[in-house]
């Protein structure tokens, strides 16, 4: 099973996301000085957007009272959630196999929003072929076809309406809210979305040459700028540049409509 398929139905349950192998690395320098939360600080990340722009669209009351309802308790919804989800994306629903959508749902966009990244309890199964390297005279090196494993999920993300998906996140905000706030966190579902979205738009390409070795099971990159990167960053390099470009594209169009 191989989530690494975020973006998009996590804006039904958000928006979003995607992704593969994560390890949370944390900043222990002793040059960083400990951040104190002020009142201010706490009250912001509460914040829920009430107004988004989808909303001045001239058919947007049409298009909001057709969309699915959203469940009125999370127990249970699983096959609410999926429904929906198929009136956007065929393929997408399809995926959405492990019980407990809402939660896990939830859960990926608050990881995504911190640049980490999912790697238990994954709400999507997406499958793929086994990353490949190409050796070298100075080592490895990516291997070009690996980009082509993720092509099934960026195409069937990017084929879903940004305007959509907007009207359903805001008919099923205030739902999605309370799910958020089940896990106990302190900010805002919205808050964390936003943030979500706004990092995977920071993410730059790297050159696809980019070496690599292999000093266990997996591979590395040489450059330990690139090795040392966030968990997000290296998922979305492994997209391609053609398919990092194509979602983050999506991604803009979506962010125009929040």
């Amino acid at each position: 099973m191989n989530w690494k398929a975020l973006s998009a139905v996590v804006v039904i349950v958000a928006v979003a996301g995607f992704v593969w192998y994560v390890l949370d690395r944390s900043a222990n320098s002793e040059y960083n000085e400990p951040v104190v939360e002020t009142v201010d600080d706490a009250a912001a990340k509460k914040k829920v957007k009430e107004t988004l722009a989808v909303e001045s669209e001239s058919d947007y009351n049409e298009k909001a009272a057709s969309a699915p309802e959203p469940p009125v308790a999370i127990d249970g919804s699983d096959e609410q959630l999926r429904s929906a989800a198929a009136t956007l994306s065929a393929p997408l629903a399809e995926w959405m196999q492990p019980d407990e959508q809402v939660r896990k749902w939830v859960s990926v966009v608050d990881q995504l929003a911190t640049y980490r990244f999912p790697t238990k309890h994954l709400p999507l199964v997406y499958n793929k072929e086994p990353f490949l390297a190409v050796k070298t005279e100075k080592g490895f090196k990516n291997d070009p076809g690996n980009y082509k494993r993720w092509d099934g999920l960026v195409n069937t993300v990017t084929a879903v309406e940004p305007k959509s998906l907007a009207i359903y996140y805001k008919k099923w905000s205030p739902f999605l809210e309370g799910s958020y706030n089940e896990l106990g966190n302190p900010q805002s579902f919205d808050n964390q979305l936003r943030t979500m979205i706004e990092h995977l738009l920071m993410v730059e390409p790297i050159p696809e040459d980019a070496a690599l070795k292999q000093p266990k099971v997996l591979y590395e990159y040489v450059d330990p700028v690139l090795e040392n990167a966030d968990p997000l960053s290296k998922w979305m390099w492994r997209l391609g540049p053609e398919n990092m470009k194509k979602l983050q594209d999506w991604l803009r169009d979506l962010e125009r409509f929040l």
